[in-house]
């Protein structure tokens, strides 16, 4: 109920300001939506952007391997999505490898690329997607430029929390609170792509 007041009251503003700049208040909207924008947006939980890739995808794999560092990718394999994970808390190193691997493999993917991970501000009732491009399928080795998609989303995240080699895929690796993780996933198969 709360939610979809505070998203009603966003919808508003920001409907109303180029109504308002037309009428020559230009200024007194944008000092209105300055002055309002960081007490509404606080309240407001994190809006998905997408839920799938939106560039190149390819066939579905069977089976995919983890790497913790951009370096670790051999030459060949290329870049074709950028994604956070999102997860409620409790859940273990193996849900949470397989949940993503899953996602992985779907989309065609036979290589996944783990960043850096943080406690979640909001929770999620099962592990989200948030894809964040690119448009095009890009050489990692070539590149890659790191961790700056979702940037916005990011920096606004609690705690860093560990999710690497030793947690992943591990039963009694157990995550108290929601975390929120960096994932790109890369494709080192000669496949043909298909366009989502």
């Amino acid at each position: 109920m709360m939610n979809s007041r505070i998203s009603r009251t966003i919808s508003l503003l920001l409907a109303a300001l180029p109504l308002l700049a037309g009428c020559g208040v230009q200024e007194r909207a944008e000092a209105l939506w300055e002055k309002t924008a960081p007490a509404v947006l606080e309240k407001v939980p994190f809006m998905h952007k997408e839920s799938k890739p939106t560039g190149t995808t390819y066939p579905a794999t069977v089976s995919v391997q983890t790497i913790f560092e951009p370096e670790q990718a051999p030459a060949a394999c290329t870049v074709f999505a950028h994604l956070l994970v999102w997860t409620p808390a409790g859940i273990n190193g193996k849900g949470l490898a397989q949940a993503v691997e899953k996602e992985a493999m779907r989309y065609g993917a036979d290589l996944l690329l783990i960043g850096r991970s943080r406690q979640a501000k909001e929770e999620e009732e099962e592990v989200t997607f948030v894809y964040y491009g690119p448009d095009q399928a890009y050489n990692c080795k070539d590149r890659w430029c790191g961790w700056k998609f979702g940037y916005e989303e990011w920096v606004s995240q609690g705690s860093w929390a560990t999710v690497g080699y030793e947690e992943w895929d591990k039963n009694e690796a157990w995550f108290s609170t929601p975390l929120v993780i960096q994932a790109a996933f890369l494709r080192c198969q000669q496949n043909p792509a298909e366009k989502s």
